[in-house]
């Protein structure tokens, strides 16, 4: 049986930068090392996390998993398929929760902002229109869906977060800080 997510020794270093000069070619590059070395399985159905104090790599070990960034070495499969080789097979396997708000348009609504997203999955207009309303009333923003992003709360800005993750009814869910900024109830519902 093939793992759901398999990494291989996977790295990622970024260059260091503390200011223009360090941007000239000549200069000698330093790096900063994010993920080193890193080899795990995760079957299907597992629940797995990644805990660590802030930049131990946690966040970009995501994103190399979800083709954002790619490895300075190793490699890792999801379902099968590699980061490096299946790119668009993997991207249509996974889903994202990011805390980042940025990721959204500011002065559209929440509904607005998942029929963008839907038509990134290519979802027919019907299809769009099931899977926003299911996931707004699964979020508990069915109410609030048509108005801006602008004037969300943080924890509105992570439940339409986690509805976008949903979108595409991935088998893989990455999730970076769920919680982050829901109430208790909330919260709860979550996990």
């Amino acid at each position: 049986m093939v793992a759901a997510i398999s990494t291989i020794n996977i790295t990622k270093r970024f260059p260091r930068t503390t200011g223009y000069r360090d941007l000239l070619p000549f200069r000698e590059r330093k790096w900063v090392t994010a993920v080193e070395d890193i080899s795990l399985d995760i079957e299907e159905g597992e629940l797995f996390g990644l805990l660590g104090p802030n930049g131990a790599g946690k966040t970009t070990l995501i994103k190399l998993l979800c083709c954002l960034v790619l490895p300075n070495s190793g490699t890792a499969k999801v379902f099968g398929y590699d980061i490096l080789k299946d790119e668009q097979a993997v991207k249509n396997l996974v889903g994202l929760v990011s805390a980042e708000e940025r990721s959204f348009f500011w002065r559209i609504t929440a509904r607005e902002n998942l029929r963008f997203f839907a038509s990134l999955y290519r979802l027919s207009g019907r299809q769009s229109k099931e899977r926003i309303n299911e996931l707004l009333n699964l979020v508990g923003l069915a109410d609030e869906a048509d108005i801006r992003f602008q004037n969300y709360s943080t924890g509105m800005r992570q439940k339409l977060a986690i509805a976008r993750g949903l979108l595409g009814r991935p088998r893989v869910l990455f999730v970076g800080e769920p919680t982050r900024s829901l109430d208790p109830v909330s919260a709860q519902a979550v996990r």
